[in-house]
């Protein structure tokens, strides 16, 4: 698995792009190999997208560990547990998990340090993070509003979250861009994935309809996988899996249209293996 994924890597880097696409749509798909790594269940779910898109919350739960997708990984092939254990525990995969203790942490000092906290949360998937929150459980939070565009991912979240507190809500971006105000003011708005899959011009647009509903001393955080993750090829080969990376400067650049001098401040780190790059801007 090192060889075939440090190799597409290489390959990625030196051909062009419609070089590259070519390669996977046609060479990869019809390859022998792609039967064998499409008995791990996490990169056939990729490639074949039972929910119609990319990265859906399944596919997260299986990098998670959740207990829901135990048995996937049960019925599958010797070859497909082993295969299974190496695509969870890439960089992509460590980051993914650290990210969402990031961000149960953060749920947790804002609710403790805000009475009455308001979150909302974008594209939240199963909102997993949620589930690691002692502020939900002690309800610390005031109101905790989950929005997605699956109906199906909302479904999970009201069934496990539901009891504690957190409302869903089917939306998409464009009902965000639409009218934001619709949905209040929140002392933290939070996006996990949305902006992997946003372009620029779209991505700094949706970054300025959440700061006009973010509170005075509030705070707005958005995270994104940075370039050269070697996982890449691989994902985009056999996952059919493709994102829009973005590093610390890039993630800058999109909040610079927002109103300077409502912008207390505006800071980027990344988890400790550095596949994602989180930015946080806070409201005067």
């Amino acid at each position: 698995m090192d060889r075939l994924v440090e190799g597409l890597f290489a390959i990625k880097k030196h051909v062009p792009a419609d070089s590259w696409e070519w390669f996977c749509r046609t060479v990869c798909v019809e390859h022998p190999v792609r039967r064998l790594v499409h008995q791990d269940p996490l990169t056939e779910r990729s490639f074949f997208k039972p929910r119609g898109y990319a990265g859906d919350p399944v596919l997260l739960d299986f990098y998670y560990g959740d207990p829901t997708v135990a048995s996937h990984v049960n019925k599958t092939t010797d070859l497909g547990r082993s295969i299974f254990g190496y695509t969870t525990n890439t960089r992509v995969a460590r980051a993914l998990r650290r990210r969402r203790e990031i961000l149960a942490g953060l749920i947790d000092r804002v609710s403790l340090g805000t009475d009455g906290c308001r979150i909302l949360t974008l594209d939240c998937g199963h909102l997993r993070e949620a589930e690691m929150c002692t502020a939900l459980k002690q309800r610390r939070v005031g109101r905790f509003l989950a929005m997605d565009r699956d109906p199906e991912s909302l479904k999970v979240v009201q069934e496990k979250l539901g009891p504690l507190g957190v409302e869903t809500a089917v939306s998409t971006v464009h009902d965000i861009l639409d009218d934001p105000e619709r949905l209040g003011e929140f002392d933290l708005i939070y996006s996990a994935g949305l902006f992997d899959y946003l372009h620029r011009g779209l991505a700094g647009r949706v970054t300025e309809a959440l700061f006009r509903i973010t509170r005075p001393r509030g705070a707005l955080l958005v995270t994104n996988m940075v370039h050269g993750i070697r996982d890449v090829g691989y994902m985009e080969a056999f996952m059919d899996w493709r994102l829009e990376y973005r590093d610390a400067q890039e993630m800058f650049a999109l909040t610079s249209s927002l109103p300077q001098e409502d912008v207390a401040d505006r800071a980027t780190f990344a988890e400790e293996g550095g596949g994602i790059v989180f930015m946080i801007v806070h409201r005067r």
